[in-house]
Parts: C-alpha cells; sequence; structure tokens
C-alpha cells in the first residue's frame, strides 16, 4: 500500500530537466538502471546520463518511435507505428538494427506501439490501431527471441498506449487514451488472455504512459492535462503527484520510469518539448523491470 505520509505533491520548482533530447515520446530503463529514450521528430536514440542531465545520441532508429524496452545486454527493443509496415525493432548497444517482429501472420501490426518483457522473456506489445473512433487496438505476444507476433487479447481494445506488468505478473495493464482511463488484462496460468476490465476512469484527461512503484501503485503520466497522478490498487485512490496547469515545469508528459541503481529517480519523457523531466526523492522507488537475457 502507498505510504500517504511520504508520497506528496512534488514541488515543480525541484525538476530538473535532462537536455540534449528531441520531443520524446517514452523512456526505457536497462538492469543497472540506465535510462534510454528516442527522439520522435529525428529519429535519434539517447543514452541518458544521469550524472551530468544530459543524452548521448548512440543510433538512429529507421523511422519514429513510440515505446521501447532493454534487456539485460543493453539492447533496446523500438515500436514503430508508421504504416506500412509498423514493427518493432531490435537496436544493440552497438546502434545495429534489426527486425524483432513486423506483428501477426498476414496482417501485421497497425501501429505498435509500446512494448514491455515479462520475466521468461515473452514480449506483450500495444498496438494502438487507427487512432480514430472506432475500437479497433490490440494486445499482442511475441515469443522470446522474436518473430511473428500472436493476437493475444479476445477483444479488441479502445486506443491501448502504453503498458506494464504487474509486479506478480497477474496482469498487462494498458493506458486506453481515447477511453480517458486505465484498463488490465488478466494473464491466465497457461499464458492466453483472461478478462479485460477497467481500473480507474480519469475523465478530462488524456492518459499515456503507466509505470509501477515497489509498492503496487501505478504511476500514470498525462499528456493532458500536464499531470502525473498515483493510484493506488488497493485503495482506489487516485492522487495528484505532480500538476502545472501552466505546462512550464512539467510540460505534456507521456510515458514515465524509475531509473538510477536503486530505481530512485522518476523520468517523464516529453513530446512537448526537447526535455525529459527529471524527479529526485518522489517518495517511493520503482518496481524493478523484466530484463531477460536471450
Amino acid at each position: 500500500m502507498m505510504d500517504r505520509n511520504r508520497i506528496k505533491p512534488y514541488d515543480l520548482e525541484k525538476i530538473r530537466h535532462i537536455q540534449g533530447v528531441d520531443h520524446n515520446e517514452s523512456i526505457s530503463i536497462g538492469p543497472q538502471g540506465e535510462a534510454y529514450t528516442t527522439g520522435f521528430n529525428t529519429y535519434s536514440v539517447f543514452r541518458m546520463n544521469l550524472e551530468t542531465d544530459t543524452a548521448h545520441r548512440f543510433a538512429t532508429a529507421p523511422r519514429r518511435v513510440l515505446g521501447q524496452v532493454v534487456d539485460a545486454k543493453g539492447n533496446l527493443y523500438c515500436a514503430q507505428p508508421d504504416a506500412p509496415g509498423s514493427n518493432v525493432v531490435k537496436i544493440t548497444s552497438s546502434g545495429e538494427i534489426e527486425i524483432y517482429s513486423t506483428g501477426p501472420v498476414n496482417r501485421g501490426f497497425t501501429s505498435a506501439n509500446t512494448p514491455a518483457f515479462d520475466r521468461v522473456g515473452n514480449m506483450y506489445v500495444s498496438d494502438t490501431g487507427s487512432w480514430s473512433e472506432k475500437i479497433d487496438g490490440h494486445i499482442y505476444k511475441i515469443p522470446p527471441g522474436g518473430g511473428p507476433a500472436l493476437e493475444w487479447t479476445k477483444h479488441p481494445i479502445d486506443t491501448p498506449n502504453g503498458i506494464a506488468i504487474d509486479p506478480e505478473e497477474h496482469f498487462i495493464y494498458f493506458v486506453s487514451t481515447w477511453g480517458h482511463s486505465i484498463g488490465r488484462v488478466a494473464i491466465n496460468k497457461d499464458g492466453s488472455a483472461g478478462d479485460c476490465e477497467c481500473v480507474v476512469h480519469m475523465p478530462h484527461h488524456v492518459p499515456d504512459g503507466v509505470a509501477f512503484d515497489e509498492n503496487g501503485c501505478l504511476w500514470i503520466a498525462c499528456h493532458r492535462p500536464d499531470r502525473i497522478c498515483i493510484f493506488d490498487l488497493s485503495t482506489r485512490r487516485l492522487e495528484v503527484f505532480a500538476d502545472d496547469w501552466q505546462g512550464e515545469a512539467l510540460r505534456g508528459p507521456c510515458h514515465l520510469a524509475f531509473a538510477g541503481k536503486n530505481r530512485e529517480i522518476l523520468l517523464a519523457s516529453s513530446l512537448d518539448k526537447a526535455t525529459v523531466h527529471r524527479f529526485d526523492e518522489p517518495g517511493v522507488r520503482g518496481l524493478r523491470l523484466n530484463n531477460p537475457t536471450f
């Protein structure tokens, strides 16, 4: 359960900014807490230096990237949404690029958005669909090592965006951006998809990314308004961690993740600014993500 005495609204004046990045959609974290992001306009792939609050470009993706995830060797797996040929690519630590998955056989991805690994190396990928009023998104499952994706969810989902797996790996949590909500799909014991349900409805919010802290609470980045929220699954309470109605210190947060050796630094990407937001001492440490070895 979230410690109410520790998690308080963050002082906007304490937000630091990592410079040297293009407008970025997502954040990914390596096994030692190292952080990566990508440039939305230039397709640049960056490693972030948390000592100097700077970023270094080490690769260029073939096209724009949305979500990303890292394996134990420091390889990035980046979702490229644009059609034709939406896919997930693997970018090695030296900048070499290869296709990891093009989606389901004879169909392909419509708009691959965010990948996440489970502890044995299965990759779950949200596919946002047509970004329209039509509900045609999906969550796919790719076996360890890559290849064709399996259509994991039973029914279409409304604009699935950022995703996260809970600590016990009982559910895939996903952002429904145009549904203005966070949902989840149960992971059955045989690995198949179970029931899909709404976890929290967020009227007048445009949620984008989610991450778990070590207490099992969900952190939610909202592109509009400029806000980061925390949802305690045990108490069903939704609270505001950071809010900037002027959009100056915090602007357009999209995805978020906990970085640093002890996952003690919260990072939030921004599509609206050429910067990554940094929150030191957010009041809780983040959940260590699965970084499988292949």
